[in-house]
């Protein structure tokens, strides 16, 4: 299988849907429901976002490298669960993909893949302020031209008489002495640093949720293969069932048979044959 391609596919609510994504940076999404074509677009977003009317929508992620990572299913009225990715059906990558690799690291190291994501938060915190300082190194060093524009001279304006407003007596309101209350160091500097603290705790938080759905995905794929296998085996005793009433008649049969020869022999024996 070529790495441009990637193929997702499960039947959910009785409605096989299959996804197959072509491209690396423009990439074109076929979505087909029961064999047939709901859905065909181009789009080089890493968050792609396919509607459909008769059939809901699915949700489609890359990494910004163009690592294909989940396709997720969202029913006709989940459309606040769709713009946020929370919630839906996660379609099946095709075994052996890059989509299948991905979510099997996921589950397979999720201490691992929630520290990488959490670093990945704080690289971007970290690299947003050295390109800040970067900026104003070169700026700082860099020697801009003054420029004398021409400006016109504006007349004065008049002074505007301004009537005098009566003092409106308003009433005192005797406020209670609230009492003074210390605020711990660690709030204030979460607080003055949350601009480059935050953007680190969402990373660890989606990245929970991320190990949370994969293994949620993998438990249901689990259970619908075990019914798969329970389904084939009652299928084959029921053909074994159906197969043994010959054997009986068989069997039936050989007794009849023996039967009768019994039969036939005692009018022998008495003629003392």
């Amino acid at each position: 299988m070529s790495k441009k391609v990637q193929i997702w596919s499960r039947t959910i609510s009785g409605h096989t849907h299959h996804l197959e994504v072509t491209g690396e940076i423009i990439r074109t999404f076929v979505w087909t429901v029961d064999g047939e074509e709901a859905l065909t677009r181009k789009t080089a977003d890493d968050r792609a976002r396919l509607e459909s009317n008769a059939h809901g929508s699915l949700l489609v992620i890359h990494s910004g490298l163009g690592t294909p990572r989940r396709a997720t299913y969202f029913a006709p009225g989940e459309d606040l669960a769709g713009m946020t990715g929370i919630g839906g059906v996660d379609l099946t990558p095709e075994p052996g993909s890059r989509a299948a690799a991905y979510e099997r690291r996921v589950i397979d190291h999720p201490k691992r893949y929630a520290l990488i994501e959490t670093l990945g938060g704080a690289a971007g915190v970290v690299g947003g302020i050295v390109a800040a300082m970067v900026v104003g190194w070169i700026l700082a060093r860099v020697s801009l031209p003054d420029i004398d524009l021409p400006l016109p001279n504006l007349p004065d304006l008049p002074d505007l008489p301004l009537p005098d407003l009566p003092s409106i007596p308003w009433p005192s309101i005797p406020w209670p002495d609230l009492p003074n209350v210390q605020v711990p160091e660690w709030v204030t500097w979460v607080a003055n640093h949350l601009k480059y603290v935050w953007p680190v705790i969402l990373a660890f938080v989606l990245a929970q949720g991320e190990i949370k759905r994969r293994r949620k995905h993998a438990e249901q794929a689990a259970l619908a293969e075990t019914a798969e296998v329970a389904a084939e085996t009652a299928e084959t005793g029921d053909e074994t069932r159906l197969s043994s009433p010959t054997t009986t008649d068989s069997a039936a049969t050989t007794e009849d048979s023996a039967a009768t020869g019994a039969d036939s022999a005692e009018p022998g024996q008495r003629r003392g044959l």
